[in-house]
Order: C-alpha cells, then sequence, then structure tokens
C-alpha cells in the first residue's frame, strides 16, 4: 500500500511540474469561482453584508490561510459589490396597464423592421395622471407604425412599461437577464393615439451612435441582398438585426456563427493584422527601429486599431470583453515585461470580470479563453512543422476543447465546423473583416467606397450561398447529454489534453466515446412525463414515454423571424437527449398554437403531424379525428375532438387529446369552448377524475363552464398565459369555478415550465416548477 501511495505522489508531483500553475493562476480561479458562486444567488445580498464580508476576509487573512480562499472571498464581495451598484433602477410602483408619459432621448441605432422601429429610449422623468416622478431608466422600446428614427432624438413619448421576463425553460435562453447586464430592466412600446408623429426631434448627442447610423444608412442604400448587407452590418458595425432566421441557421448549422459576433476574434484579427503591417512596415526604417522597436510600435498600432474596431461597433459587451483580453497583453508588451503567456491570460481573465462580474455568465467569455488556452497548449506540439499541418491541428485542437463548453452552454455543434473554419477564418481575417470596415467607414466621403464594398459582396454572397449548402449536408440534429455528463465529458477533454502518461489519456478518451452512447431513458414502461412549456401567451406541452415524444401544439411565430419553437420548444427537446419525435398535434391553427410549426419541423424530424385545422397550419398535416386510440409503452392516448362533422369556429376546431395510466390521466384541451366543452360532458364525466387539466383556451369566459369543470374533477389545472397578457387570462370567475372543485391551479408565467411524472406504480410526481430553480438576482 505504502508503495502504491509512494507512487501516485511521484506521479501527481510530475503533473504539477508539468502544469505550469502559479500562486497567481490558483488565485485568479479562486476570484472566478466566487464570483461565479454569487452569480447563482437569487437576490442581492444588503449592503451591510459586505461589511461582513470584510470580517471573514480579515480572519481568513489572520488565519494564514492560502491566498486563494482570500481570492474566493473578494470575487464573490466584488461580485456583490458591482451587482448591488450598478442595478438599473426600478420604476416605483410601476402599474403595467398604465400609460406613461416618459421624456427621454434615443441612445443607440434603431432596429428598422418592416413594421415597427426598437430602440433605447433613455428616460428622466415619467408622468401619469397620478404622480410624477425623475429618475434614470433605460427602456426597450417598441413602436409600430414609426415614423423615422435617429440616434439622438428627444421629447416625450406615451408608453405601456413592463418587466423584461424570460421563457423559463430547461434550455431556454435568458433574456431578461442579457437585457438587465446591458442596464435595461424594462421593455415598453409606444401608444400612437396618445403619442404625435413628430414627437422626437434631434438634439446633438450621442455622436458616436449618429456617426454609427450614418454608416448603416449609407450600407444599406446599396442595394445589396439582406443576406449580404446583414452580414456586412454585422461584421463591421455589430449591428446583427440585419441577419435573417435562415442566415443564423445556416452559420450555426456549420459551427461559424463565432464568425458573426464581433467579439475576441474580430479584434483579435484586426489588432493583430494591424500589428504586423505596421511591425513589418517600421522594419524598413532602421532609425526607427533603433529609437523604438518594431514590434512594440506595432502593438501599440494594434491596440489603437483594437479600440477603434470596438469603437466602431458601438462597444457592446462581448466586444468589450475582447478588447480588455487584448489591453492586456498588448500592456504587458509595451512595458516590456512580456511575462508567461499563461500569466497575462490569467491577468485578462481577472481585468474582464473586475470590470463585468457578470461576464463570467456568458458562454463568450469561456470560448474567448478556451480558445486561447488550446492555442497555447498545441503551439509547442506543432512548432517546427509544416504550415498546413500546424493550421489542421490548432484548429482541431481548439474545436475538441471548445466542443465540451459548447455542450455546457447549450450551443449548436457541428462536425463540420473545424473544416470550415480552416477555410473561412483567413478569408474573414485577410479579406471580409478589413476590406469591409475600409469600405464602410468611407463611404460617406469616398466615391469608389461603393465599388469596393461591390466587389466584396460578391464574395459574401458566395460564402452564405456555400453555407446554406453545407448546412443541408452537416445538418445535425443534436441532442445534449446530461448536465452531469456535459461535466464529465469537459473533465474527459482535459484528461485527453493533460501532460499526463498515455495510459490515463486513453482513459479520458473511452470516458469520452462512452459519454456519446444513447443513454438509458430515464422513464420506465409505463411511465409518461407531463411537461408543459412556458412560451408566453400561447401553449406547448410535451408528453414523453419510455421510447416515444409527443408534442401539442408549439406557440407563436411572429413577423421578425422569432418563434417559440427555436426560443423554447426545441432547446428545451434536446435538452431531453429527444432526437425525433413521434407525433406533433397542433391542436387548431390559430397563431399562439401551431404558428412556430415549421420551425419545429426545421430543428427536429417529426414521423407524423395531426392537426385541428389542417388547411390553417403551416406544414402538412392530416386531421385530427375522435376516437382515433393508441398505445405507447403502456400508456394510452385517445382522441376526443373534433368528430367528422368540423365546427366552423377555430377554437372549436381544437384537438381533445386524453392520456391515461395507471398514475391517472391528462386532458389536453386546447381552446375549446362551452359548446364543445357540453359536447365532451358524458366522455369525461366517464373517465373523470384527471389529475392534470390544461384550462380551455387559457382560462377564458368562453370556457371552462361551471358544469364542465365540475365533471372534469381536476387535481391540478394548467393556465397558459402569457405575463401581463393583454386579455387578462385568467379570468377571476374561471379561477373561482377551478378553485371551487378542489383543483390546485398553476400558471406558467409564474411558474415556468411545469411538469409531472406519471408512474407505472400508480404515484403522481410533481408539479416541478422550472422558475423558481432558474430564479437568479436579476430576474
Amino acid at each position: 500500500m505504502d508503495a502504491n501511495n509512494t507512487q501516485n505522489g511521484r506521479l501527481i508531483h510530475q503533473i504539477a511540474q508539468k502544469i505550469p500553475f502559479t500562486p497567481l493562476h490558483w488565485s485568479v480561479l479562486a476570484w472566478l469561482a466566487g464570483n461565479a458562486v454569487f452569480q447563482q444567488i437569487a437576490a442581492i445580498p444588503h449592503p451591510l453584508w459586505l461589511m461582513g464580508a470584510l470580517g471573514i476576509l480579515w480572519v481568513v487573512y489572520r488565519a494564514g490561510w492560502p491566498s486563494s480562499c482570500i481570492a474566493f472571498v473578494l470575487g464573490w464581495s466584488w461580485a456583490a459589490g458591482l451587482a448591488w451598484w450598478q442595478q438599473p433602477p426600478p420604476i416605483a410602483g410601476l402599474d403595467v396597464r398604465a400609460v406613461y408619459l416618459a421624456r427621454g432621448v434615443v441612445v443607440n441605432m434603431p432596429h428598422q423592421g418592416t413594421r415597427y422601429n426598437r430602440f433605447l429610449f433613455r428616460v428622466h422623468q415619467l408622468q401619469t395622471d397620478a404622480h410624477q416622478q425623475q429618475g434614470n431608466w433605460l427602456l426597450r422600446v417598441s413602436w409600430f407604425g414609426a415614423p423615422p428614427i435617429a440616434v439622438g432624438d428627444a421629447g416625450e413619448l406615451a408608453l405601456r412599461i413592463k418587466p423584461m421576463r424570460s421563457y423559463h425553460n430547461p434550455g431556454s435562453w435568458d433574456y431578461a437577464g442579457w437585457w438587465y447586464h446591458q442596464g435595461v430592466r424594462y421593455s415598453a412600446y409606444v401608444v400612437p393615439r396618445a403619442t404625435p408623429a413628430a414627437a422626437l426631434q434631434p438634439t446633438p448627442c450621442c455622436w458616436l451612435q449618429r456617426l454609427r447610423q450614418q454608416w448603416r444608412t449609407a450600407l444599406q442604400d446599396l442595394a445589396f441582398t439582406p443576406d449580404v448587407t446583414g452580414v456586412l452590418l454585422a461584421l463591421t458595425l455589430g449591428d446583427r438585426s440585419g441577419l435573417s432566421l435562415a442566415v443564423k441557421q445556416a452559420f450555426a448549422a456549420t459551427g461559424t456563427s463565432h464568425l458573426m459576433a464581433v467579439s475576441g476574434l474580430h479584434i483579435g484579427l484586426v489588432a493583430a493584422l494591424v500589428v504586423g503591417l505596421v511591425a513589418g512596415g517600421w522594419r524598413w526604417i532602421p532609425r526607427l527601429c533603433q529609437r523604438y522597436p518594431a514590434i512594440l510600435a506595432g502593438t501599440s498600432a494594434g491596440l489603437l486599431a483594437a479600440v477603434g474596431y470596438a469603437a466602431i461597433t458601438g462597444f457592446g459587451l462581448p466586444a468589450q470583453r475582447a478588447l480588455m483580453m487584448f489591453a492586456v497583453f498588448a500592456l504587458a508588451l509595451l512595458r516590456r515585461r512580456l511575462a508567461a503567456p499563461l500569466n497575462v491570460l490569467a491577468i485578462a481573465a481577472f481585468a474582464v470580470t473586475l470590470v463585468q462580474p457578470a461576464a463570467i455568465l456568458a458562454a463568450g467569455f469561456w470560448l474567448s479563453f478556451g480558445a486561447v488556452i488550446a492555442i497555447l497548449w498545441l503551439l509547442p506540439w506543432v512548432r517546427g512543422r509544416h504550415w498546413i499541418w500546424q493550421a489542421l491541428s490548432i484548429q482541431l485542437g481548439i474545436s475538441v476543447l471548445l466542443y465540451p463548453l459548447l455542450l455546457l452552454f447549450g450551443m449548436p455543434v457541428s462536425w463540420l465546423a473545424p473544416l470550415i473554419n480552416l477555410i473561412l477564418v483567413p478569408i474573414f481575417t485577410f479579406i471580409v473583416v478589413p476590406v469591409g470596415l475600409l469600405g464602410v467607414i468611407s463611404l460617406p466621403w469616398v466615391p469608389w467606397a461603393g465599388e469596393l464594398l461591390g466587389l466584396l459582396a460578391v464574395l459574401v454572397q458566395w460564402i452564405v450561398d456555400g453555407l446554406y449548402g453545407l448546412a443541408e449536408i452537416g445538418r445535425w440534429y443534436y441532442t445534449l447529454p446530461p448536465v452531469g455528463w456535459r461535466w464529465v465529458l469537459l473533465g474527459a477533454v482535459l484528461l485527453i489534453l493533460a501532460p499526463i502518461p498515455w495510459r490515463w489519456r486513453l482513459v479520458g478518451l473511452m470516458v469520452f466515446g462512452v459519454g456519446h452512447f444513447p443513454g438509458r431513458t430515464p422513464l420506465d414502461w409505463g411511465d409518461y412525463r407531463l411537461t408543459v412549456l412556458d412560451v408566453g401567451q400561447g401553449l406547448s406541452v410535451v408528453v414523453q414515454t419510455q421510447q416515444y415524444t409527443l408534442v401539442y401544439d408549439t406557440g407563436a411565430a411572429f413577423t421578425s423571424g422569432f418563434n417559440l419553437a427555436d426560443a423554447v420548444v426545441l432547446p428545451y427537446l434536446r435538452e431531453q437527449g429527444i432526437r425525433q419525435l413521434a407525433l406533433l398535434i397542433l391542436s387548431h391553427g390559430d397563431n399562439d398554437h401551431a404558428g412556430a410549426a415549421a420551425a419545429l419541423l426545421a430543428g427536429l424530424p417529426v414521423q407524423r403531424v395531426l392537426a385541428g385545422e389542417p388547411e390553417r397550419v403551416s406544414v402538412a398535416a392530416a386531421p385530427c379525428q375522435a376516437q382515433q386510440h393508441w398505445e405507447w409503452d403502456g400508456v394510452e392516448f385517445t382522441l376526443l375532438h373534433p368528430g367528422k362533422v368540423r365546427p366552423a369556429v377555430s377554437n372549436n376546431a381544437s384537438c381533445v387529446l386524453r392520456i391515461r395510466n395507471a398514475a391517472g390521466a391528462t386532458l389536453l384541451t386546447g381552446d375549446i369552448q362551452a359548446a364543445v366543452e357540453k359536447r365532451l360532458m358524458p366522455q369525461v364525466s366517464a373517465d373523470a377524475p384527471f389529475q392534470v387539466v390544461v384550462a380551455p383556451h387559457h382560462g377564458s369566459l368562453s370556457s371552462s363552464s361551471k358544469s364542465f369543470v365540475q365533471a372534469v374533477q381536476a387535481q391540478h389545472v394548467v393556465y397558459a398565459v402569457g405575463a401581463w397578457n393583454r386579455y387578462g387570462f385568467p379570468k377571476d370567475p374561471v379561477l373561482a369555478r377551478w378553485q371551487a372543485t378542489g383543483a390546485q391551479g398553476w400558471r406558467t408565467d409564474q411558474s415556468g415550465a411545469l411538469s409531472w411524472l406519471f408512474s407505472h406504480s400508480g404515484n403522481l410526481y410533481g408539479p416541478d416548477e422550472f422558475r423558481p430553480r432558474q430564479q437568479r438576482y436579476w430576474h
């Protein structure tokens, strides 16, 4: 035993010597860990807590504990203090149904859609009939049918205001959190009848944003294809509003989405290009080299170029992080104290999270640092080899290391990514980005700039068309392994790349392979899981048995291209490891139930589609037919409505589905109204009690009649509603009817996704509310 311990200790010592970690590295890792722990809490601590934190820090210091313990406490305390200090101010007594007169100024380039304008409005005065308040609020405003709007326009708008809100489901993007960390806590829309057309007038503020809008207008006037214009705007001005959903999906399916986000890659590439050009030219003048080394001159110019590029793109948060990373590297070189690359990387990570503690939540933070670490790790292995071998090895190594990070953040992966990036990264580095920047900046003043961009547009169109084709070839209906396995995969990759004996790397390789085998479903034969997703004012339900998955409704789609399948349903299915759907049921043709059907079918194979109104949905579907019955894994499914004679009213054409096993029954009702409820009374009375019922028509007064509610004898009733929805659903009389029968009510706007497990043993487990588990201090 002693010999084994001695051998293991010797191995650990050898590994520690090969991994050049110093106290600086461990302290930065502890700082990051303390910050990350704070970001998981649900409420910002009171400022008095910081005094307690200082006391804890003093105790830790006096106890002589390692510096990493002190760094952990400092990371936690700094993140907490900055979150308290920088939190966007609340609006006192906010009434989401009131009309506010808001006086302020437009502070960013408006996003011009086909029917609306969206912009950030810096408000310093809010007034209602009741009172007036002064403050400093940043609102994201939508104005439908708006007149032309420019940055710096100021005046008074009539607004309805509500807090930002995310869809609370496993796998859904935290929309509210993203805006919160940019200082935006509320969204609003303009009330046209109370706002004159000339409500906003130009002012001399926001010169940088006005210049960016001038560049955008000049580029849009060139009348390139929408795809080319959207790509050039994203690369040069950091304006992604022109990217269509199809373009975003093509870049995602080929693993090249990072090319469309101005972050570490682009700023680093522009800076590196300027460094190379200036340093190379500097060496041609010996007198200059004698006074100032070429590499320092190039680095100074590269730093200025990085600042300029970040300014042109509007100093977005990713651009700020990338700029700080490059600035640390550049300053280390300019001071002629170019320390070990890992030291500079650690200082850069500390600097970024010192200014932006919440950056630790962003995938871009980890992907940027992960890519740099991969390059530093691979350079000693590829040095001295042919440049083609170097490029292939580094690109493959980056893809392997970033793969588990992409899984951890629920981002798409593509097996085509290493090869495509090997081709496109140099093209974007040396042609698209520099030529695009030069052309766009020169457009208002240089006549031939438009011709230069016209030549570039041909290349960009060729790239986009190629990605469309490759996206179809390389489309991978990927699913995500369970969260625990994603961490295991990350550990396996680190083990493979670690400086340890090959036998241990082979262990990592085997673990990595095992992690990709299809896992056993967590459901037993006869079980089913019912999940009502939070899709706002709409409906989507997922039913899983041991081997099959059914989706009932998809939520809405909008003219902007946003849809609930891409935002909610598909991310949830991927989180669950579902590779295909056995059946999609579209209750009826209304947008809030079936609008995202086409997007769902584009994202995942679906074997069969049924619809209450096949002629009104966007995909090929067979009609729902009463008494259709099937069994999956011991679970019974029966359609109760509509019959052969189809009602004329769309809501009453809804497919009504009953699901049943040993633990009880579920009733999915769509938007049926009282007339259909009366027709279904004999059957639901015979099937009662139902353990879970999704309330008809979101809790409308036209549904949930008293006799129907009494007949189903529900244990749980779910209201699929959007927060502060304009219809006021669910209505108070409807709530009272269900409550009078003993049914426990649940709302998706308050609970987020709701999930029940109907066990074959006869037990019902749930509901599992997702929103309380996801709650963070910014929600």
